[in-house]
């Protein structure tokens, strides 16, 4: 009999949705997590702007942070500074939650449901929580894209940091491969690629800066809630925080998907697997490489058509589904060849497929 040699274990324990881990894998319990935290100057925690799993998070973080009364200033990646007018009057209680998608123009700014960040903007005012805007104006990134530095007004310019911190170089791989998925942008050409590091040089520096002075003058440690991107193995905000504010102690927290897990990525992990809502009112997670249906809703297409929880979708369109992209492929597929979406089941080891019939597009969960 051949020998099975077992894999390394990089996590000790099939984690749920919110559950916390340490960098060597393990359960880590929340009340350490909030201890921990608690004796940071800066907590960044890395999200997916679309996943509601890493908002709750955000938000149980937070909520654990200040249930002492303890008093925190929370630094939004999903605002500019140029908005801190209006976020001065929420925190002075002079507008409501009601009123910041309107006042902070966020259908046309961050543009992401702004429900999922709800919460959090409630527990601030209920305890009173400085918040304020890291960013610069959007619009800036796709001119620095078009013109460089030296292409902008000096009116622009001026909204930007007046240093530069480059990023560290061992990022520099990983920015290149991001700056390959965008559409229409050359990742070979120099001046695109040159121009690409200093866009997300200045976003980080930029949030660096702003969260250093929101600490000096609220007086308080700083949450900064913000894109993975700008947090995973300290490149971004936390590379500049220590070149800005060097005696500053700083804890990373980002969320895992359950693939390959790097034990650097963060100080601590919350595990938040892929989830979408599809417009045919299922709810599809990915659980070990596998799209899970975890809630179907009642009456809805996906119902009659007979999904069911606990399916497995192993192929849509006859593409293998290892990834939620698959299925949004397949939809794109299906719609462009005018045929009906075939699903392949997997009910438990029962294998079929499923017509669901002409579909328009999936949405993502919001």
């Amino acid at each position: 009999m051949k020998k099975v040699v077992p894999p390394d274990m990089a996590v000790s324990f099939l984690p749920c949705s919110g559950d916390f881990l340490n960098q060597t894998g393990d359960k880590l319990p929340f009340n350490k997590l909030i201890l921990k935290a608690g004796n940071a100057d800066y907590v960044l925690i890395g999200e997916g702007h679309n996943s509601v799993c890493d908002h709750k998070v955000q938000y149980k973080i937070i909520e654990g942070l200040t249930r002492s009364k303890a008093k925190y200033a929370i630094g939004l990646e999903m605002v500019t500074a140029r908005k801190q007018d209006v976020l001065n009057r929420f925190n002075l209680g002079q507008i409501g939650v009601d009123d910041l998608p309107v006042e902070l123009d966020w259908e046309n700014g961050w543009r992401y449901d702004f429900n999922m960040y709800r919460p959090i903007f409630e527990l601030a005012a209920k305890r009173q929580l400085t918040v304020a805007g890291l960013n610069f104006p959007f619009s800036l990134t796709r001119e620095i894209h078009k013109k460089g530095l030296e292409g902008l007004a000096p009116a622009e310019r001026s909204m930007l940091p007046d240093v530069v911190i480059p990023p560290a170089p061992e990022q520099e791989e990983g920015l290149k491969k991001v700056l390959a998925m965008h559409a229409h942008r050359n990742a070979t050409d120099p001046v695109q690629i040159k121009r690409f590091f200093l866009v997300q040089s200045l976003w980080d520096t930029a949030m660096a800066e702003k969260s250093v002075s929101l600490r000096k003058r609220s007086g308080h440690p700083v949450i900064v809630l913000a894109g993975g991107g700008h947090v995973e193995h300290s490149w971004g905000i936390a590379r500049r925080l220590r070149i800005l504010d060097p005696k500053a102690r700083i804890m990373s927290i980002m969320p895992w998907r359950g693939d390959e897990f790097y034990p650097k990525a963060a100080d601590s992990f919350f595990y938040c697997p892929p989830s979408y809502e599809s417009r045919m009112g299922m709810t599809i997670e990915m659980r070990q490489g596998q799209a899970v249906i975890t809630a179907v809703k009642r009456d809805q297409k996906a119902y009659k058509k007979g999904i069911r929880p606990g399916d497995v979708i192993a192929k849509a369109q006859g593409i293998p589904v290892s990834r939620l992209s698959a299925m949004h492929m397949a939809g794109a597929m299906a719609h462009k060849e005018n045929k009906p979406l075939i699903f392949t089941i997997d009910r438990q080891g029962h294998v079929f497929d499923l017509d669901m019939g002409q579909l328009t597009r999936l949405k993502k969960d919001k």
